[in-house]
C-alpha cells in the first residue's frame, strides 16, 4: 500500500481503525503495517510516515524591513527609496509624510502616523522612485520640504498579516529624504564694475560643484556653459571685455553632485558691467507709506540723477520679494522720480525696490548701476501690503461653548513703527456672510509657545481674521482664509466580529477566506462632522493605516481588507473632520475596555475548517495509543488534557467483525488568539469525532463538534468515508455563527481534503 504527501494526523486515526481490525482477526498481521505507505491521494508525491508526522514549520508573521533609506539631495525631481528585503514578503506598501518646515530650533519633527499616506500599495521590489516634481524648476517650494517614508512587508497570497511599519524615528529606518535644490538667491553685479560681473548664490549642501551658464536673452534660452567651480565656492567672477561693457547678460546656475546628477537651473540673474560715461546710480530710494498702510499699492520714490549736458535721463523700477529673488521690471522709461506700483502685488510678501537710471545721447543709451536699496543694503527700500494672517486655526477652549482662535502675526509686524491689531469674524457657513465677533485696536492677541497669537471666543462654525492698521490709508486688510473648529471624536465606534456585514455584493471574502468588517459609529453630541477618516492597525496603540483618502460622509464603513488573516484582531480609529478636511480627534482603541472597536471578519467554511482543524491536529498529537507501532497495542483507552482547558478521550475496541474508535472532546482548547491569553481562546471544542470500520477497512466517521471561541461554529463528520483503511472521500458539513449565536453561514459541504494542504 502507498501513502501520499497529504497524509496527516486525522487520516492516521482513520487508518488506525483498519489496523485494529486486522490485529483482531489475524494474529500474524503485519507488525510493520503502519510504517508502510498507505494510499491516500495519487495526485501528489509520496512520503514516508516518519517524515510526514513531523509538522512543517510555517511562517505566520512578517517582519518590517530592518533598513530603509531615502536619497538626500541627489535628484532634483525625485527621491529614491530603498529598503532591506523581508523574509517571505512578496510585496511592500510604501507611505509618505511631508514636513514643510523645521522647528524654531532648526530640527525636523518626526511626522505622526496620521500624516502618512500611501503612495504605492504594491511594490514588488525593494526600491521605489518617488517622483515629487515632474518638471523641476528654480521656484519649487518642495526643495524646502522633508519627505519621510515608511514601509511594511506583505504576502497576500499566503494570507499573512502585513508587518509593522518601519520606524521613522530610528536611524536605520528613518527614511527621510529631500530633493536636490536649484541654487537660490542668484545675484549678478549690475554696473558695479567696468571690467567684471560677479555672480553669487546660496550654497547647496550636497553639491560637489556648480555650473555657470550665460546668455543674452532674458528668458534664458541660448545660454552656454561659461565655467564650473567646486562645491565650496558660491561665487564666480566673469571678466568682461570692452566690447561687452553695458551688455545685459543673463546668468543661470546648476549644482552637480558626486553621484553625477545635476539640479534644475536657478532663476535667471541679469548682470552687466558699467560702460564709461554711464550716469550715477539713483540714491535715497524709499517706499512712502509702504509699511502695511494700503491693501493694493506701494509708492516708490528716489532722488533725481543729474543729467550730463545733452542727455536725457529715464528710470526703470525693479523689485524682488521675500519669496523670489528674481528682479522683476515693473516700469521702464520713466521720467518721474516716483512710481505707484500696483502690478501683481500679493499679500503676505515683503518687496524690495531697485532703481536704475539710463542716459540717452545721440541714440546711445548708457545705464547706471542699480541703486543700493535692496534686501542686503543698510537702508533697504521695502514695502508690504496690509495683509491678513497667513495661517489661522482653531483650538479647543475651556468649555464646549468656547474655542481659541490662533493666527500668525501679519507680515511686517516686526518692522519699526508698525502697530497691528486684528478683527475676528465668524459665520455659520464657509462662504459667509461673516460678521465681526471681536475687533478694534485693542485686539492684539496673546502669543503662545509656537509664536501664534491667540484669543478665546464663542464657538461658531467658521472664522476669518483681518489685520487692522488704524494709521493706514486702508485701515483693514482683506479677510484671511476660513478656519473651523475640528469636531469632537465620534461616539460608540464599533467593529463587527465574525458577523455578516453589508449587502451580498459587499460581503465577499478575500483570498485568505476572510470576509469584510463593518465599522459603525455615531456622530459626536455637540458637533456634526462633515466627514470621517478611517484607520486600521493590528495593534491598539500604534501602526494605524489610513483606509480612506477621501472622507467618508456616512457613519459606517465596510473594510474589505485584502490582507486580513484568520485569527487576527484589527483595531479601528475614526477621526471626525470639518468641511475643510481638518480633524485630529478620534476614539482611542487603547482605552476601549469593552473592545468595541476591535473587530475581525467571518471566515468562509473552508477557512473555518482549516483553523478548527489546527486544534484537532494538535490534540491528536498528544495521544499515544493510536501512534503505537504494533497494531494490538492500539486497542485501549486514554485521556489527554488541552493546553488551556478540557479533555480529549480515546477508546479503540473490537466490535463484531470491525473496530470502533470513539474520541469525545469536552471543553478542549489548545490555543489562545494570537498566542495571547488576554485575547481569549481561539477554538474550544465539544463533541465527538468517532470512527466505525469493517474487516475490509471500509467505514465512515460520525459525530459533531461544536466550537466556541473566536469563530463559533460546528463541524459534522457523518459524511466522511473510509476506504481500505484510509479517508477516501466524502465531506464535512460546516456551519458558522457570530458571537451572539446568529447564523453567519448555514450548513454546507466542505470537501474532505480541506485542511490537508
Amino acid at each position: 500500500m502507498k501513502t501520499t504527501y497529504r497524509y496527516n494526523r486525522r487520516k492516521h486515526i482513520l487508518t488506525a481503525s483498519a489496523a485494529i481490525i486486522a490485529a483482531a482477526l489475524t494474529v500474524c498481521s503485519c507488525s510493520d503495517w503502519f510504517e508502510t505507505k498507505v494510499a491516500m491521494d495519487s495526485t501528489t508525491q509520496n512520503g514516508t510516515l516518519a517524515g510526514l508526522l513531523t509538522p512543517e514549520v510555517k511562517i505566520t508573521k512578517l517582519y518590517a524591513p530592518k533598513q530603509l533609506f531615502a536619497t538626500q539631495g541627489i535628484y532634483s525631481g525625485k527621491i529614491v527609496v530603498n529598503w532591506q528585503a523581508s523574509d517571505n514578503a512578496t510585496s511592500y506598501r510604501l507611505e509618505r509624510a511631508v514636513v514643510k518646515s523645521a522647528g524654531a530650533d532648526g530640527t525636523w519633527a518626526i511626522p505622526e502616523e496620521s500624516e502618512f499616506n500611501s503612495i504605492a500599495d504594491y511594490v514588488y521590489s525593494t526600491v521605489y522612485t518617488d517622483t515629487v516634481l515632474s518638471n523641476p524648476s528654480s521656484g519649487n517650494a518642495e526643495y524646502e520640504y522633508r519627505y519621510y517614508y515608511r514601509v511594511c512587508a506583505e504576502n497576500i497570497s499566503k494570507g499573512y498579516d502585513s508587518s509593522e511599519y518601519t520606524d521613522p524615528s530610528l536611524s536605520d529606518t528613518g527614511g527621510c529624504g529631500w530633493l536636490l535644490a536649484a541654487p537660490s538667491s542668484v545675484e549678478a553685479w549690475k554696473g558695479k564694475s567696468t571690467s567684471e560681473i560677479k555672480i553669487t548664490w546660496n550654497p547647496i549642501s550636497n553639491a560637489a560643484g556648480y555650473k555657470i551658464y550665460r546668455g543674452e536673452k532674458s528668458n534664458g534660452t541660448g545660454s552656454e556653459l561659461l565655467d564650473t567651480v567646486r562645491g565650496n565656492q558660491t561665487s564666480y567672477t566673469n571678466t568682461v571685455i570692452t566690447s561687452e561693457q553695458g551688455t545685459e547678460f543673463y546668468y543661470k546656475i546648476t549644482a552637480y553632485t558626486r553621484e553625477g546628477t545635476e539640479s534644475a537651473v536657478s532663476s535667471i540673474a541679469m548682470g552687466y558691467s558699467l560702460k564709461e560715461g554711464a550716469p550715477a546710480a539713483p540714491s535715497n530710494v524709499k517706499v512712502d507709506n509702504g509699511l502695511g498702510t494700503s491693501r493694493t499699492q506701494l509708492t516708490v520714490a528716489w532722488d533725481a540723477v543729474a543729467a550730463a549736458e545733452g542727455t536725457e535721463v529715464k528710470y526703470s523700477v525693479y523689485r524682488t520679494s521675500s519669496a523670489d529673488s528674481t528682479y522683476t521690471p515693473v516700469k521702464t522709461n520713466l521720467a518721474e522720480t516716483t512710481y505707484i506700483d500696483k502690478s501683481g502685488l500679493k499679500t503676505g510678501l515683503i518687496y524690495y525696490y531697485y532703481i536704475q537710471a539710463a542716459a540717452t545721447k545721440d541714440g546711445e543709451t548708457l545705464k547706471s548701476s542699480f541703486s543700493e536699496s535692496g534686501k542686503d543694503s543698510s537702508a533697504p527700500a521695502i514695502g508690504f501690503l496690509l495683509s491678513p494672517p497667513d495661517t489661522v486655526d482653531i483650538a479647543d477652549g475651556s468649555s464646549e461653548n468656547e474655542v481659541i482662535v490662533r493666527w500668525t502675526p501679519a507680515v511686517g509686524y516686526d518692522k519699526t513703527g508698525v502697530s497691528f491689531a486684528y478683527n475676528i469674524y465668524c459665520a455659520d457657513a464657509e462662504e459667509g456672510p461673516y460678521s465681526i465677533i471681536e475687533g478694534g485696536s485693542s485686539i492684539t492677541g496673546t502669543a503662545d509657545s509656537e509664536g501664534y497669537l491667540t484669543l478665546p471666543v464663542t464657538k461658531k462654525n467658521y472664522y476669518k481674521v483681518s489685520t487692522v492698521n488704524t494709521a493706514g490709508v486702508d485701515p483693514e486688510s482683506i479677510l484671511s482664509a476660513a478656519a473651523a473648529p475640528v469636531p469632537a471624536a465620534p461616539k460608540n465606534v464599533t467593529a463587527s466580529k465574525t458577523q455578516k456585514t453589508g449587502t451580498e455584493s459587499e460581503w465577499i471574502p478575500n483570498d485568505s477566506g476572510v470576509y469584510p468588517v463593518l465599522i459603525t459609529w455615531e456622530k459626536p453630541d455637540a458637533d456634526t462632522p462633515a466627514g470621517y477618516y478611517i484607520y486600521r492597525s493590528t495593534k491598539n496603540d500604534s501602526g494605524f493605516r489610513k483606509l480612506t483618502e477621501d472622507p467618508v460622509t456616512a457613519t459606517s464603513y465596510i473594510d474589505a481588507n485584502i490582507t486580513a488573516k484568520a485569527g487576527t484582531f484589527y483595531y479601528y480609529k475614526v477621526v471626525s473632520l470639518n468641511s475643510l478636511k481638518q480633524g485630529n480627534k478620534s476614539n482611542n482603541p487603547a482605552e476601549d475596555a469593552e473592545h468595541k472597536c476591535r473587530g475581525y471578519g467571518a471566515l468562509t467554511r473552508d477557512q473555518w475548517f482549516r483553523e478548527y482543524n489546527k486544534s484537532i491536529a494538535s490534540s491528536q498529537k498528544k495521544l499515544t495509543l493510536m501512534h503505537k507501532p504494533n497494531d494490538l497495542d492500539k486497542i485501549g483507552s486514554e485521556t489527554v488534557n488541552g493546553d488551556i482547558s478540557g479533555t480529549l478521550s480515546y477508546k479503540a475496541a473490537v466490535v463484531g467483525l470491525g473496530a470502533e474508535i470513539t474520541m469525545p472532546y469536552k471543553d478542549y482548547a489548545d490555543f489562545y488568539i494570537g498566542n495571547d491569553s488576554l485575547l481569549g481562546i481561539y477554538f474550544c471544542l465539544n463533541g465527538n469525532t468517532d470512527t466505525e470500520s469493517n474487516m475490509s477497512g471500509n467505514g465512515k466517521m460520525k459525530g459533531t463538534v461544536k466550537c466556541t471561541g473566536m469563530y463559533p461554529g460546528s463541524a459534522v463528520y457523518n459524511n466522511l468515508e473510509i476506504k481500505g483503511g484510509a479517508a477516501g472521500g466524502g465531506y464535512y458539513i460546516v456551519a458558522t455563527e457570530d458571537l451572539n449565536g446568529n447564523t453567519v453561514l448555514t450548513e454546507d459541504k466542505v470537501n474532505w481534503l480541506v485542511g490537508e494542504e
